[in-house]
């Protein structure tokens, strides 16, 4: 890890009928966030039973700016069902709960969202709308040509600079900057006492 860097991360879950007393169990895969000394994250587990996705969840503070961060990862070998679309729904549920208005979700989706006649994409569109979500990506993400990795955030978060960047794998490098405002000290209470892929906040 860099010098002033720190990161948190979440293995990849082992399917349950997967044995784990064996030397040729591997599991590869997770997700990570990396990020700078100065912000302060306090990982939460949603309490919630998840078959479809991967998920990081953790909640950010920079000064006295604070805000929900998610992050999200759909394996592309699964097929994509109603059960996904009904635990994100639960999952963007129970992120409303917390009481911060500022929240960002950013992963791989592998929903083509970039096909507007595609069953999928307009059934992910329509539920983000239903929360007051954004989704911010308008170019490719994948070297084939689709738009697989989201940046998403509810509406009362702007995001500026987003650039879609180069390949560092079979996908590309996504930046951006989020503004947090500073909370009402009523709203930063509430949040404590519940509490109690590049994002430079601003």
């Amino acid at each position: 890890m860099s010098p002033g860097y720190n990161c948190i991360d979440a293995a990849r879950p082992i399917p349950p009928d997967v044995r784990r007393d064996t030397v040729e169990l591997q599991n590869h895969g997770c997700l990570a966030f990396v990020f700078r000394q100065t912000i302060k994250f306090k990982n939460k587990d949603l309490d919630v039973a998840i078959a479809t996705l991967e998920y990081l969840c953790d909640f950010a503070s920079v000064s006295d700016k604070h805000f929900v961060l998610l992050g999200v990862y759909r394996p592309g070998s699964q097929v994509l069902s109603a059960a996904f679309f009904d635990e994100l729904s639960t999952v963007l549920e129970l992120l409303a709960v917390y009481g911060c208005p500022a929240v960002v979700v950013c992963g791989d989706f592998n929903v083509h969202v970039d096909q507007w006649d595609n069953v999928h994409a307009v059934r992910l569109a329509h539920l983000l709308q239903s929360f007051g979500c954004v989704q911010h990506v308008a170019e490719p993400t994948h070297n084939a040509g689709h738009i697989l990795d989201l940046v998403i955030t509810t509406a009362a978060t702007p995001v500026s600079d987003l650039r879609v960047g180069v390949m560092v794998s079979d996908h590309v490098l996504i930046r951006f900057t989020l503004h947090v405002k500073r909370p009402a000290s009523d709203a930063l209470r509430r949040v404590r006492r519940r509490h109690g892929s590049a994002v430079q906040p601003s």
